[in-house]
């Protein structure tokens, strides 16, 4: 992983590929870390909030400039990020349940549901940075499982190096009974909100830039969404 400073913090990135902007105080990232901050706080999912793949906390500041103190339940493999992210924000790291675990096995050992899980999982590979076999495959299952009722899924998806979206997308959105895709202009990243039920993609949209400019994020109209279902998109 390198590291390099930032006027507000550190970066921290894997083959060129940004995995977290660690803000140092509140305030934006300008970057994808700001809009999986704002759907949480436009959300307001009630009950437990998890993150599985917490690198280095990129969400953590734009979230508390927000207003959003929620504790965070989180796990991830690697816990060089973690360790960072503890040592410039400690006042911040008090309101993180963190876990060195797969992501897998501790979200199958939790007996307490969710209100809103999210997926933000990503592993090296051949000089890139993709998203793990278990973000199409088992996870979103088992997410759905630890979900309470109206709980919220959100999955951070990257485009794969075929340059084509995983067809498993289709599968996974047909696992809630509604979906909405955010897509950003700036970055390849693709986010999946899903759940019973779901503000419409007008309503979603609407409020997710108002959020961002409260924020003061470049991001604000640089996001757009669309509804999808599990027979195209």
């Amino acid at each position: 992983m390198d590291i390099t400073s930032t006027k507000h913090g550190l970066r921290l990135s894997q083959h060129g590929v940004v995995i977290s902007e660690l803000r140092t105080s509140p305030g934006p990232t300008h970057s994808v870390f700001d809009v999986l901050a704002a759907l949480i706080a436009i959300l307001a999912p009630a009950g437990r909030i998890g993150v599985l793949g917490f690198a280095g906390g990129g969400m953590m500041a734009p979230l508390r400039s927000l207003g959003v103190e929620s504790t965070i339940d989180s796990v991830d493999l690697d816990r060089a990020g973690y360790d960072l992210f503890r040592r410039h924000c400690p006042l911040w790291a008090e309101q993180v349940n963190w876990r060195q675990a797969d992501a897998v096995a501790w979200l199958g050992q939790q007996r307490r549901q969710f209100g809103l899980l999210m997926e933000d999982l990503s592993v090296p590979s051949d000089g890139d940075v993709v998203k793990p076999a278990v973000s199409w495959g088992v996870l979103p299952g088992l997410m759905r499982a630890r979900l309470r009722s109206g709980g919220i899924a959100v999955f951070n998806l990257m485009l794969p190096p075929c340059g084509r979206w995983n067809p498993d997308l289709e599968r996974i959105v047909g696992l809630f009974g509604t979906a909405r895709i955010i897509d950003l202009e700036e970055f390849e990243n693709r986010f999946l909100v899903a759940s019973d039920a779901l503000p419409t993609a007008r309503v979603l949209g609407s409020d997710l830039r108002n959020a961002l400019r409260r924020l003061r994020s470049r991001q604000a109209n640089r996001v757009k969404v669309r509804a999808m279902s599990a027979v195209g998109g």
